[in-house]
């Protein structure tokens, strides 16, 4: 099989490269391919003819999408209609990534896959409306969400750190810490989410929506206290609400990713333990 990975030097593409190692990768960053370029997007992916299309590109600087919208909307939703449509010329699978964002965040008990769409911010708006084009279009895809994506740090340009590796490191400078103890959420373990991925395409799983978030759920605070924890590092934490920090994007209080549809991934807790290698 023929897999093209788009993306392939964020913290879920380097995962995707090593999970579908056994089959001809294609790794490919935004250097290799603009995916909000349509005509570049049909030349080259037509020429190739991957059997497989995995896009982990995304724009997710989720405050400064709200000035720029534009790009963001770009990243996230036009370019989600080109690579569906071109997977579609060529009969490939394809896979899109997408956030528990798009929720509006009012339900306490979390959301299901099929549960009502309502984003609140400009990124999570670009992500809806990348899932829109993906339903519109059809054919044979997967879009799984993910939560607070944390593992190694990328390699790309755009790559940023997860919160857990950004928690360790103030931790390791500062007595102190106010973290936000709002916005419960299911933390999600790249590595795990790239198993899941191809768990889907060689379990042959009907196209559709997934949920690939670990089990259970935390907010910023609970997160942050079970990594220094597990590292040993002792620093104070101050939970806070989250209007203590200024923010220029809406986020939901409440995003628990509900699988309902696969095998339940580990415990987020296991996966951090793991990812901490403790």
């Amino acid at each position: 099989m023929k897999v093209l990975i788009l993306g392939s030097h964020g913290m879920l593409g380097q995962e995707l490269v090593k999970v579908f190692s056994n089959n001809e990768v294609i790794a490919w960053d935004r250097e290799d391919l603009d995916i909000t370029d349509q005509m570049q997007v049909f030349q080259k992916i037509v020429e190739l003819r991957p059997d497989i299309i995995l896009n982990s590109a995304a724009y997710n600087a989720v405050d400064k999408a709200e000035e720029e919208k534009d790009l963001t909307f770009a990243v996230n939703a036009d370019a989600v209609k080109y690579l569906a449509q071109v997977s579609n010329e060529i009969g490939a699978i394809f896979v899109h990534y997408g956030t528990d964002y798009v929720f509006e965040g009012i339900e306490r008990g979390g959301y299901k896959e099929g549960d009502a769409k309502n984003p609140q911010s400009i990124y999570a708006q670009s992500k809806a409306k990348g899932e829109e084009y993906l339903r519109e279009i059809g054919g044979k895809y997967y879009l799984i969400r993910l939560s607070r994506l944390f593992g190694k740090p990328g390699i790309g340009d755009g790559s940023k750190k997860s919160f857990v590796d950004m928690i360790l490191n103030l931790a390791k400078e500062k007595k102190e810490l106010e973290v936000i103890n709002e916005e419960l959420s299911s933390p999600t373990y790249a590595p795990d989410l790239a198993k899941i991925t191809k768990e889907l395409i060689d379990q042959k799983h009907p196209f559709g929506i997934y949920h690939g978030a670990n089990s259970g759920a935390c907010t910023w605070y609970e997160l942050a206290g079970e990594a220094l924890k597990l590292k040993n590092i002792s620093c104070k934490m101050i939970p806070v609400p989250a209007s203590r920090f200024q923010r220029s994007a809406v986020r939901p209080k409440y995003s628990v990713l509900l699988n309902t549809k696969l095998t339940p991934a580990r415990s987020w807790q296991e996966a951090l333990k793991n990812y901490l290698k403790i």
